[in-house]
C-alpha cells in the first residue's frame, strides 16, 4: 500500500475530499496516510475527519499527525502540497491593501500583486519540501495544489530533481459549463435574470446552479484543452465524435446566456476558443475588466469575493468539527468521488491502470508545447501509470492563445526569480508588467502598493528573511526620483 502524504491537512473542507476519494479506492484502502499541518486545531480536525472516512467506507487505513513534514516524508511514495502560508489573514492583506491603493482583484491567488505574495511567502517552504523529499523520499511524486499553480511547479522544476506535477480542478469544471451553455438554449431569460437577482450564495441560488450544471454531465464528453493554468483552450471540444463547439458558438449568441460567464464567453469571441478559469478568476490575468468600477460591473465581478469564501470555508470547518463532535457522518453514502484528480493519479500509478488528465508540468524546453518558452509550466493532458506521469506534446497553440498566455508566462518567470534569488527588484518589475495592475495605477503607484505590501507582511513575519530586510528597490536611481512625483 502507498505512503501519502498530506502537507496542509488542516485545509481540512478541500482535506475531506481528497481523503474520502483515495480511501473510496479498493487498491488505496489500506494507505499508509500522514497528515501534516502547523495549525493544531486544524490538524485535529483533520484526523478526527480522516478516521471517520475510514469509517464510514470500510476501509482500512493508517493514520498519522504531524505539525513538520520532515519525518512524515521518509520513504513517502505520494506528497500533496496544499499549504497557504500566513492563512486567512495573509490573504485578507493581499486583497485588502491593493484595493485602498485602487487596485481590483477578485481572488488574488495566482498572478498580480495578491499572487506575487502568496509565491513569495510559499515557495521557500515548498522548495524545502522538495529538498527533504530529495533525500528522503527520492522516488515519490509531488502532486501540488498550492497556487499559483504555475510559479510553484516551475520553482520545483528549476531548483529540484523531484518529480512534480501540478493539479487544478478549473478544466473539468470549465468542460462541464461549455456542456451546460450547450444545454440551456432553451431556459427563459427572467428565469436566467431572477438567478442573479438572489443574494450570492443563497441555498435557492445554490440548488438551481446545480441542477443547471447537472446539465453539464456527460459520461461521452472528450476534450483536449492546453495552454497555462487559468488560462489554457479548449482545442478540441467533442462528444460522441460529434463535434460541439457549433452548438456552443449558437449558445453564446443568446443574450442572457452570457451571463453565466460574461468574461469566457466575450474572448471566447474574441479567440475564437473557449478558455479556463471562471470570470472572476480570469479576469485578474487581463487588463480589461478590473481597471474601473464599470468596467467591473457590466462583467459582473465581485471585488475581493474570495474574502466570502474564506468566511464560508471557515463557517464550514466550525461544522465540520461540530458534526465529528457529535458523532455525525462527514461524506454521503453512496460517496461519489469529487473531481479532484489526486485520488485517481495515485490509483492508476499504483494499479498500473492509466488515466488521462490535465497536469502543469514544466514545458521542457519546449517539447510540449513548442511556441510558448521552454522554461514555463503548461498545462497539457497527461496519462498516469505505472511509469508516472507522462505529458502530451502538443506542438504550437494557436498564435492568438501562445500571444495571451505569454503576457501572464513572463511575469510567472520574475516571480519565481525574485522568490528563489530573495530579489525585490524582480518582484516589483513582476508588478509594474501585470496586466491588470499595470491597466490600472501608475508606475509610482505601483510602487507605493508595492513597498507597503513589503511592510505589511514583513511586520506579520510572512515572509522569508531574505526578503524582509535592505532597500525597498534596489535600483536607487528610481527610487530617489520617485520621491519627487506624487501621485
Amino acid at each position: 500500500m502507498p505512503k501519502i502524504v498530506l502537507i496542509g491537512a488542516g485545509s481540512a473542507v478541500f482535506s475531506r475530499n481528497i481523503i474520502a476519494d483515495i480511501l473510496s479506492y479498493p487498491a488505496l484502502a489500506e494507505s499508509e496516510i500522514h497528515l501534516v499541518d502547523t495549525d493544531e486545531r486544524r490538524l485535529g480536525i483533520a484526523l478526527s475527519m480522516a478516521r471517520s472516512i475510514n469509517a464510514t467506507l470500510g476501509a482500512r487505513a493508517c493514520f498519522q499527525s504531524a505539525a513538520h513534514y520532515r519525518d512524515s516524508l521518509e520513504g513517502a511514495d505520494f506528497v500533496l502540497n496544499m499549504i497557504g502560508v500566513g492563512g486567512a489573514e495573509a490573504v485578507h492583506t493581499d486583497l485588502e491593501v491593493p484595493l485602498s491603493h485602487g487596485l481590483r482583484q477578485t481572488v488574488g491567488d495566482t498572478l498580480g500583486v495578491g499572487g506575487i505574495f502568496r509565491s513569495v511567502r510559499s515557495i521557500p517552504v515548498l522548495l524545502d519540501i522538495a529538498r527533504e523529499m530529495e533525500r528522503r523520499a527520492p522516488r515519490a511524486l509531488l502532486l501540488n495544489y498550492t497556487n499559483p499553480m504555475a510559479t510553484h511547479v516551475l520553482a520545483v522544476s528549476r531548483e529540484t530533481s523531484v518529480r512534480v506535477v501540478g493539479l487544478c480542478h478549473g478544466i473539468v469544471h470549465t468542460a462541464q459549463l461549455m456542456r451546460m451553455l450547450v444545454e440551456m438554449v432553451n431556459v427563459p431569460e427572467e428565469e436566467i435574470a431572477a438567478h442573479f437577482r438572489k443574494p450570492w450564495n443563497s441555498p435557492e441560488r445554490t440548488e438551481e446552479w446545480l441542477r443547471w450544471t447537472a446539465l453539464g454531465d456527460d459520461p461521452d464528453l472528450s476534450y483536449t484543452c492546453a495552454g497555462i493554468n487559468h488560462m489554457a483552450a479548449f482545442l478540441r471540444f467533442e462528444s460522441r465524435g460529434v463535434d460541439l463547439y457549433p452548438r456552443l458558438w449558437e449558445a453564446m449568441k443568446i443574450p442572457h446566456l452570457t451571463a453565466l460567464d460574461p468574461v469566457r464567453i466575450e474572448l471566447a469571441h474574441w479567440l475564437g476558443y473557449f478558455i479556463t478559469e471562471t470570470s472572476g478568476h480570469c479576469a485578474e490575468y487581463l487588463p480589461y475588466y478590473l481597471k474601473d468600477a464599470e468596467a467591473t460591473r457590466r462583467a459582473g465581478l465581485r471585488v475581493v469575493g474570495y474574502l466570502g469564501t474564506i468566511r464560508d470555508l471557515d463557517r464550514a470547518v466550525d461544522q465540520l468539527e461540530a458534526d465529528l463532535r457529535e458523532g455525525r457522518g462527514v461524506i454521503p453514502l453512496p460517496y461519489r468521488r469529487s473531481v479532484e484528480y489526486a485520488s485517481h493519479v495515485i490509483n492508476a500509478i499504483t494499479t498500473n491502470t492509466p488515466y488521462l488528465f490535465n497536469g502543469n508540468v514544466h514545458n521542457r524546453g519546449g517539447a510540449l508545447i513548442s511556441n510558448l518558452p521552454g522554461d514555463c509550466c503548461v498545462e497539457v493532458p497527461c496519462v498516469a501509470d505505472a511509469a508516472g506521469v507522462t505529458p502530451t506534446v502538443i506542438g504550437d497553440l494557436p498564435p492568438q492563445i501562445a500571444a495571451l498566455n505569454s503576457t501572464n508566462i513572463h511575469v510567472q518567470d520574475l516571480i519565481v526569480r525574485g522568490a528563489v534569488e530573495s530579489n525585490r527588484d524582480y518582484l516589483y518589475q513582476a508588478a509594474m508588467l501585470d496586466p491588470n495592475t499595470s491597466s490600472t495605477l501608475s508606475l509610482p503607484k505601483i510602487k507605493a502598493l508595492m513597498d507597503e505590501m513589503f511592510a505589511r507582511h514583513t511586520a506579520a513575519g510572512r515572509l522569508p528573511e531574505s526578503l524582509r530586510f535592505g532597500g525597498a528597490f534596489r535600483h536607487r536611481v528610481l527610487t530617489d526620483a520617485y520621491r519627487e512625483i506624487k501621485g
